[in-house]
């Protein structure tokens, strides 16, 4: 037996992401404005809900535990919020500036280390120990980086030798680019995949993501033939 918070779920679900990809249909229309907007809104809800939690369970709890160092935490909060009000919004600028610094220590300490130290010892870790496989795959990296690098010298005239290194390092940067983008789409298909095998079980799910799929398409062309598709869409 179905359970009927489930059949919502899975019914409503199949429409709005169907909604979703009528954007594939290549003109505007209300359904995928809807699905748009109402993702925002859902998403700006539920994290609205989630912080809220988080405050009563790690800062109401936590000074109630006795962490009264916490009740810091909660002022810059509270003083966050006179952002909406124009004649103090000026307070708003302490716990932004606070957090925003804060945030840029912390990450500039760890960028040091992952973002430059931990590349450069693994780039030109051990080139000559190991497999033939592995140590060409060490010296392909390395030797790439080092010509990636000339093509951003801008301090002299890029000519002889250092004219073809970074033309060989401007190529490089062209099948990494391609690379990452065929990636991005792989994994943005591997989403599709698996939204789609999950409709499709168990059975009795697929009448639904099926039937949600043919009333979207042909609501849309009706509305793109009667002339309502513009009139109900709104602007960007």
């Amino acid at each position: 037996m179905v359970n009927i918070n489930e059949l919502s779920v899975v019914v409503f679900g199949s429409f709005i992401a169907m909604c979703m990809l009528s954007t594939l249909y290549g003109k505007g229309n209300p359904l995928y404005s809807f699905a748009e907007e109402s993702y925002i809104g859902f998403g700006t809800a539920l994290s609205a809900i989630v912080a809220y939690d988080n405050i009563q369970k790690v800062g109401v709890a936590g000074v109630q535990a006795g962490d009264y160092i916490l009740v810091f935490g909660l002022l810059l909060g509270i003083i966050t919020m006179t952002r909406m009000f124009p004649k103090y919004s000026y307070l708003s600028r302490l716990p932004l500036s606070i957090s925003i610094g804060s945030g840029l220590g912390l990450g500039l300490r760890t960028s040091v280390f992952t973002g430059l130290i931990n590349q450069v010892n693994v780039t030109l870790y051990d080139l000559f120990n190991g497999t033939s496989q592995v140590l060409m795959v060490r010296w392909v990296i390395t030797i790439s980086l080092l010509c990636m690098l000339t093509f951003f010298i801008y301090t002299i005239e890029i000519k002889g030798p250092l004219k073809y290194t970074a033309m060989i390092g401007e190529y490089c940067m062209y099948i990494a680019f391609g690379v990452i983008f065929a990636q991005t789409f792989m994994g943005r298909l591997s989403l599709f995949v698996g939204y789609v095998q999950d409709n499709m079980i168990p059975p009795w799910k697929m009448p639904y993501f099926f039937g949600a799929m043919v009333l979207v398409l042909i609501i849309v062309i009706i509305l793109d033939k009667t002339g309502w598709r513009e009139r109900l869409t709104p602007e960007d």
